[in-house]
């Protein structure tokens, strides 16, 4: 017999002994295997299936609805949003007119001011105007502390060649655009500084205060010129924004507030030395009776022994020999002996 024909045998016997093997293995399995409970009542379970059923149904349409509700406020938040961008390209527009802009800048300061419970006429002044060698100086605000003393503030900030730089996408023409917009108030800070603000409106610090109507805007130039805040002061010009102006009021005024307590600290140092001189001069003068009441007690010693050395032997004599219409006798003479104290003498004790 072939060797193939045998392989095949061996191979159909393994096979068929496989096979056999697993029925029988799945047969004993079942065997084995516990049978089945018998079957329960199944109402609670339908029960429940149509309670979480329902749920699920009043889930969905909850979900439907916030799902409506939130795509209606997506869209009026496009729409808002569309509005707002609209309004803001309105509002870059009319910024890059020279005479807006600085509107707006006087309207943000006083905006500030008002904030921070001051008063137009009271606490502030807009556009006051003053002749100083014969030229007109007009600031943009006048703020009114205690004592008559005003701070000078001006809001004319360029910064055209900011918006000119938020509305491009090239970054050189973006940092371009910065560099100028950095230069630009930096040539503010000049012409600020060359104006007689500080001598026409006296009494006040000696610096301007230039307003900035927003920090983006100064930042933007801080972050290319640091040194740019050394520099306004270097020129006696103070740089503010909305959050450092109030900052700067309040400083500037408690300054003023120890310069007069110092000023009344000095008045009454004045008044204590002239106090001092009157009371040396009327010590003197006390002295100066002091002395003469001790001349006149002893003028008046000297003279009540000479009456007693000259006059009242004649008296007693008379009394001696009778000659007194009435007994009598004469009053015995007692010099005094209190002695004046001066100032001085108090002092040493």
């Amino acid at each position: 017999m072939p060797t193939t024909t045998v392989f095949l045998i061996l191979a159909t016997g393994l096979l068929a002994g496989f096979i056999a093997g697993v029925f029988a293995g799945v047969a004993w399995f079942r065997r084995s295997a516990p049978q089945p409970a018998p079957p329960q009542d199944l109402r609670p379970v339908a029960r429940a299936l149509k309670d979480m059923r329902e749920q699920l149904d009043h889930m969905d349409k909850q979900q439907a609805v916030s799902s409506s509700a939130i795509a209606g406020q997506v869209q009026a938040i496009g729409r808002t949003s569309a509005r707002l961008g609209d309004r803001t390209d309105q509002l870059i527009t009319a910024l890059r007119s020279p005479q807006t802009r600085g509107r707006w800048g006087e309207m943000q300061l006083e905006r500030v001011v008002e904030l921070g419970g001051m008063l137009e006429h009271v606490d502030f002044d807009t556009q006051a105007h003053m002749l100083v060698d014969n030229s007109r100086v007009r600031p943009d605000m006048i703020i009114r502390l205690t004592q008559g003393r005003n701070i000078v503030v001006d809001a004319k900030v360029p910064f055209g060649a900011y918006l000119d730089a938020l509305n491009t996408d090239d970054p050189e023409e973006h940092d371009a655009f910065l560099r100028r917009h950095a230069h630009l108030l930096r040539g503010h800070v000049d012409t600020l500084s060359g104006k007689a603000y500080i001598n026409a409106f006296q009494p006040t610090p000696e610096f301007v205060v230039l307003f900035v109507p927003a920090d983006p805007f100064l930042d933007a130039a801080l972050s290319l010129e640091p040194d740019l805040l050394d520099y306004a002061f270097s020129r006696d010009v103070v740089i503010a924004t909305p959050t450092t102006l109030f900052a700067l009021l309040r400083t500037v005024a408690l300054g003023w507030r120890q310069e007069s307590i110092n000023a009344s600290a000095k008045e009454v140092q004045r008044l204590g030395a002239e106090l001092h001189q009157r009371l040396s001069t009327m010590a003197q003068h006390y002295n100066k009776v002091g002395t003469s009441l001790e001349k006149a007690v002893e003028a008046y010693n000297s003279t009540l022994a000479s009456m007693d050395s000259r006059v009242m032997v004649t008296a007693r004599k008379l009394e001696e020999a009778h000659i007194p219409s009435r007994r009598q006798e004469a009053p015995v003479l007692k010099p005094a002996s209190a002695r004046a104290r001066h100032i001085m003498e108090e002092d040493d004790r």
